[in-house]
Formats: structure tokens, C-alpha cells, sequence
């Protein structure tokens, strides 16, 4: 009886172990948007108002970066983790173009609109 007793734990315990085991992460889902570079409230900070859903983005790109007053298209990934801007959904930008259909401002400055999730 204690050895069923005894099997019983230690196979409730496995189990509840194996449901907490970490689950594998899942590819980032890709954001493709377009808008008016502007400048972020934070020093090199770039932010973009997207046209189509009025999210505004913390475009966070390596490499050579659009001007401000800017159109652009841009495709990336949300950001894991926290960044400096503070300012609009943070995404890692794995590509953009100059979009001169998309008409600009130089003193375009997006005023603070939906954040998805946040």
C-alpha cells in the first residue's frame, strides 16, 4: 500500500512538473506600417504614426535611419524589453523605404494615439 502510496505522489509530482516546463516562444509576428518620421521626446528617438491603424511605433533601427519629415514603409518586429523613447509601441525595424507618397511635414509631430496592447 505505501509503495502504491509513494508511486502515486511521485507520478502527481512528475506531471505537475512537466506542465510547468517552459513552452518553446513563438516567431514574432511582423508589423508592416507607414507614416511621417518625427522625432521622439527622447534625444535620437524616431516615432511613425501608422495611417492605416493610428498606432504610433518607437521605430528602433540600426543602421542608416530615415529624416525626419519623412515618408516611410517599414516592416519589423515588437520589441522585447524596455528601451530609452518611452514613447509609442517599440519595434525593431527589419526593413524601410522612403515613401513619397506618403506627404510630410519637416514639423511633423504625431500626437500620442493608440498603442496596441498598452
Amino acid at each position: 500500500m505505501r509503495r502504491l502510496i509513494l508511486l502515486v505522489v511521485v507520478l502527481a509530482g512528475a506531471v505537475y512538473v512537466s506542465g510547468q516546463a517552459p513552452r518553446p516562444k513563438t516567431a514574432p509576428v511582423p508589423v508592416h506600417g507607414q507614416g511621417c518620421v518625427a522625432a521622439g521626446v527622447e534625444a535620437s528617438c524616431l516615432v511613425v504614426k501608422d495611417t492605416g491603424s493610428g498606432v504610433l511605433y518607437n521605430l528602433l533601427i540600426r543602421g542608416a535611419r530615415p529624416q525626419v519629415g519623412t515618408g516611410i514603409e517599414f516592416t519589423g518586429v515588437p520589441h522585447e524589453g524596455p528601451t530609452m523613447c518611452m514613447q509609442g509601441v517599440p519595434l525593431d525595424v527589419t526593413e524601410w523605404d522612403r515613401k513619397d507618397s506618403v506627404k510630410c511635414t519637416q514639423d511633423a509631430t504625431p500626437a500620442p494615439g493608440k498603442t496596441a496592447g498598452h
